[in-house]
């Protein structure tokens, strides 16, 4: 395939690994045979040395600091960068830069130069203050879902200057069947960053519930994920009394062995109104690695998990309904497994890394 003429600057923190900078990995990963050139603008960080082996340039640079001084340094990298590389698309990942590059913008060669931006999830009030001056700035609006789109009209996007595009999947899809669940014990996982707002106590309540009220079944707990919220949700399982039928595994570097070694995952998050993030990362994991999914209605997850369909969607914060929904998921071996595999083939379809840079493209030609 001919590469198209076209020189594209992804601009992330990149300071850590979290879903906007795995995002920024694989868009770096699927477009390089696609374009002329990809760059990373963003703070050196644990990704590094995989994004040196594939051969693209990242420029250090941090926006998220309060030093003044480092902040005009930001600017001015921003500004050499995107002229000495004759820049045609900056794709920022996330909204924090965007102020930067309006700034820089002045400074730009390429005066025909296109901006675009991922939009992650937002606070609501953050989505009323930079919504409407993102689309002052001509900056092309992408939703990482088709909810994600419509909140961004709904804010004062231009439904023309915008589009969606799902995030890719980085782990390779199974080759093998779902997981049998014909046995004696089961274990229920969940994987997030453990922060205020991602309801991970809801998890533990779901556990303590399930604990409670079917004590003929032999019932593990488990929460892979680390973050500042850790010993918070460590003292609410004891309060609770479930601190030794719940393993807090920490951070979590295979996701594919987190995945195989539990039956159901369970996504305990909630959101209040348009504040939240659009799909869940791990639910799209977990579905490609066929392990049955049950969600509480958060977000775009529900453009996902189908009810009954790829998975159980269940109303938020109903521990009870989402206990049902997880012994029927153990319970109705066949209907799971059909779940499952429609759940898969709904990701590989959406999320296959190779089509999600070949939408970007287009959009970044199109849009």
């Amino acid at each position: 395939m001919e590469r198209e003429n076209l020189r594209v600057l992804l601009v992330s923190d990149m300071g850590h690994i979290g879903g906007t900078e795995i995002a920024t990995l694989i868009a770096a990963t699927e477009l390089m045979p696609l374009v002329e050139s990809v760059q990373i603008f963003g703070k050196t960080g644990p990704l590094f040395e995989r994004i040196e082996k594939l051969g693209v340039q990242q420029i250090d640079a941090d926006c998220h600091t309060k030093n003044p001084f480092k902040l005009l340094d930001y600017i001015y990298k921003l500004v050499k960068t995107v002229n000495d590389n004759q820049i045609d698309v900056i794709h920022a990942q996330m909204a924090r830069p965007l102020l930067f590059i309006w700034l820089a913008k002045t400074f730009f060669k390429n005066k025909q130069i296109k901006i675009f931006w991922t939009s992650r999830g937002l606070d609501h009030k953050t989505y009323q203050k930079v919504v409407p001056f993102f689309s002052k700035m001509d900056v092309r609006g992408l939703g990482n879902c088709k909810l994600e789109q419509q909140k961004l009209i709904r804010y004062g996007y231009l439904s023309e200057k915008t589009d969606y595009v799902y995030n890719a999947y980085r782990l390779t899809p199974t080759d093998n069947p779902m997981k049998s669940l014909d046995k004696e014990s089961f274990t229920i996982g969940t994987l997030s960053a453990l922060r205020e707002g991602r309801s991970v106590e809801l998890f533990l309540e779901l556990a303590k519930y399930m604990l409670k009220n079917n004590v003929d079944k032999q019932l593990r707990f488990v929460i892979g994920g680390d973050g500042n919220h850790r010993a918070v949700l460590e003292n609410y399982a004891a309060t609770l009394g479930i601190d030794r039928q719940v393993l807090f595994l920490g951070r979590i570097t295979d996701v594919v062995t987190f995945m195989d070694n539990i039956d159901v995952f369970v996504s305990p998050l909630v959101v209040k109104g348009d504040t939240g993030a659009g799909l869940s990362n791990s639910i799209v994991e977990a579905m490609i690695m066929k392990v049955p999914v049950c969600a509480f209605r958060a977000a775009g997850i529900e453009e996902i998990v189908i009810n009954n369909q790829t998975g159980h969607l269940l109303e938020p914060r109903d521990i009870p309904a989402m206990a049902e929904a997880v012994l029927k998921t153990i319970d109705e071996k066949s209907q799971t497994e059909t779940q499952v595999n429609q759940a898969y083939d709904l990701i590989i379809r959406e999320c296959d890394p190779k089509k999600y840079a070949q939408k970007l493209l287009c959009l970044y030609k199109e849009l």
